[in-house]
């Protein structure tokens, strides 16, 4: 169809009003094309479409109504005029309900017809330039592959923009669930390294010997197990961006190696005496107070500002609630269509609550509700009556005396049951509320369990 010369279809059983209306479209700049019977006009719009339809109610085969029907299967947008006779127009209101656009009567004069056409077709073109203009703020509002558009937001997109044209080291801060992943992507697919490999290590997940092997690699017979040679993430990642997520999690002598690994651009595979050169940017992430850590001397001073080049902070959900409309809309229309649900959304009532809630998991939390709803669906609109966060302040199973005393190793445990216990045994929604991984979380709860087997 050419946006200059609008397409029409016509349908008539009439061969004479057929002809007489493509001369007046003609005449008037429009390509018509013009049918005796539904069927073939059905043909043509399923292959090719039209701006406008325009159709008579009653003609043998099919009828009107059937090929308004049909119309309407494959485009619920497109304008479908109707002709109706009999000075009755009760026909054409039955065919508005059914999702006709205008309808004139018969007979009709063409500068009469001529005006709906206009009206019609400036009816699309006004949604056209709406959809339009919608898909560039939802550019705007979804930079980076992230959604937002309060102030903090575009900070944190303004701040993205700049550092990922360098290949300067970067630490981003947050909340656990706010995305800091999704902004360490953006870093490496809008830098000159987006088309090298971007790997992504969790540190909390691996023991200080593991983590070496992992970035290092090793030589055949290095250790027990190390059956051939093995190359080390920061070799994978060459040319491109190694994430070092819970960075906070390796221990002191990692610090060293990666510092000194950094420093030099070179890597020693566990069991090599000689280097191999490497090209890396590293990004690292933490939900941890990093500088805290670095006071109580549970990070090293030199490490931390070594890649503290350019600090990145992800604002949490509280910072930023005027985006959570957005992020639910996107979120639905996500999972709507992974699981082929025919969901619009959320009722008034329940998207307050989501704005009013909070949100510990952050957007991960929101994400993983709002999947949840969707799944678990009853009808177009989704409903939410909130969530069962224990409240600040409420009773621990932990009494403090000024007799009796705990260990902070008995009080960690306590508490990781007690949250457990909230949230019916769920470990993934229990790793949020408490602020950590769900590594980590199954890391405490394997040892709380080899304590116990101990004693």
């Amino acid at each position: 169809m050419s946006a200059e010369t609008p397409r029409i279809l016509f349908v008539d059983d009439d061969i004479v009003t057929c002809r007489v209306m493509q001369r007046n479209c003609d005449n008037a700049g429009y390509a018509c094309d013009a049918f005796q019977n539904g069927a073939d006009c059905l043909a043509l719009f399923n292959k090719q479409g039209a701006d406008v339809v325009i159709t008579d109610l009653r003609m043998p085969g099919m009828n009107g109504f059937e090929l308004l029907s049909e119309i309407r299967k494959i485009d619920s947008e497109v304008p479908v005029l109707v002709m109706t006779g009999y000075s009755s127009v009760e026909n054409a209101v039955e065919a508005m309900k059914r999702g006709a656009s205008d309808f004139i009567k018969k007979p009709f004069d063409f500068t009469e017809l001529k005006l709906l056409v206009e009206r019609a077709l400036k009816s699309v073109r006004l949604r056209n330039e709406n959809r339009l203009l919608k898909k560039r703020l939802g550019e705007e509002r979804h930079r980076f592959g992230m959604i937002g558009d309060t102030p903090a937001m575009q900070t944190l997109f303004n701040t993205v923009e700049k550092v990922a044209e360098v290949s300067c080291s970067a630490l981003i801060t947050g909340d656990s669930g706010t995305g800091k992943e999704l902004v360490a992507r953006a870093l490496h697919d809008f830098s000159p390294r987006k088309d090298a490999p971007f790997v992504a290590v969790d540190c909390g997940a691996l023991t200080t010997t593991l983590l070496e092997s992992e970035l290092f690699g090793h030589e055949k017979g290095a250790f027990t197990g190390a059956t051939q040679r093995k190359y080390g993430l920061m070799e994978q990642a060459d040319g491109g961006t190694l994430f070092l997520d819970e960075i906070c999690n390796i221990s002191d002598t990692m610090q060293i190696k990666l510092m000194r690994a950094l420093e030099s651009s070179k890597v020693t595979r566990v069991g090599a005496n000689t280097a191999v050169p490497v090209d890396v940017r590293v990004i690292a992430a933490s939900n941890r107070n990093l500088e805290q850590m670095v006071e109580e001397g549970h990070l090293r001073h030199d490490f931390y500002h070594r890649l503290n080049v350019v600090n990145i902070h992800v604002p949490s959900l509280s910072e930023r609630r005027q985006d959570i409309p957005a992020l639910v809309d996107a979120f639905v229309q996500e999972f709507a269509d992974r699981y082929s649900r025919q969901v619009q959304g959320f009722d008034k009532a329940s998207l307050q609550k989501m704005c009013d809630a909070d949100w510990p998991g952050n957007v991960r939390e929101l994400r993983n509700t709002i999947e949840r709803s969707v799944i678990l669906a009853e009808g177009p609109v989704l409903h939410w009556e909130g969530t069962n966060v224990p409240k600040t302040g409420s009773q621990l199973p932990v009494h403090f005396s000024e007799e009796a005393f705990c260990t902070l190793t008995e009080l960690e445990e306590e508490y990781i049951h007690h949250v457990l216990r909230c949230f019916n045994g769920k470990k993934t929604r229990a790793a949020e509320v408490l602020g950590i991984d769900k590594t980590t979380l199954w890391r405490k709860l394997r040892r709380l369990e080899t304590e116990e087997e101990a004693v």
